[in-house]
């Protein structure tokens, strides 16, 4: 080695001088800039590391939220069509309820007006009646010529009523 360093002309005291220059370039440039570098590779690592925690915190809340807006949408949801169904029913009831008054009173006025002309019925029979009595007896008083006083003309009338048909 030492034919290749007197070759190249350089002495082992300037060799030896360099590698300590060199070692101790080495090991300042170690302290001054490696270690901050190295720590502030590490405390943006470290950030970055956060960050990412972070972010997936984030994710896992907004995750969360969203099974809550949608648990408490169906709920909201259930609850609208409960009260839309519980509307229904009472728009059925009260339909069925009208009805039925209808019913009712479509009833009452169909009883009144049979009993109405049950009684104009009962009424023009009477007439009739009373007219067919009148008239018997005017033709019977022309019949047989002799004319009937009042009490007799009552108790034939009323016998006369009593054999019709119809009579109750």
């Amino acid at each position: 080695m030492d034919t290749f360093l007197q070759m190249m002309g350089a002495q082992w005291q300037v060799i030896l001088i360099l590698t300590i220059s060199f070692i101790l370039l080495i090991l300042i440039l170690s302290k001054l800039l490696f270690k901050p570098l190295m720590k502030y590779l590490d405390e943006r690592n470290n950030e970055i590391k956060e960050t990412y925690l972070g972010i997936e915190k984030s994710k896992e809340e907004i995750s969360r939220l969203k099974d809550e807006y949608q648990a408490e949408l169906k709920k909201i949801e259930k609850t609208a069509y409960d009260k839309m169904q519980e509307a229904i029913k009472e728009g059925l009831s009260a339909k069925a309820e009208i009805i039925s008054e209808a019913h009712s009173q479509a009833d009452r006025v169909l009883k009144k007006a049979t009993e109405e002309i049950a009684q104009e019925t009962k009424k023009a029979l009477v007439e009739l009646k009373k007219e067919v009595v009148t008239l018997s007896f005017q033709t019977t008083a022309k019949i047989i010529g002799a004319a009937m006083d009042e009490k007799t003309h009552h108790q034939l009338a009323e016998k006369f009523m009593e054999e019709l048909p119809g009579k109750k």
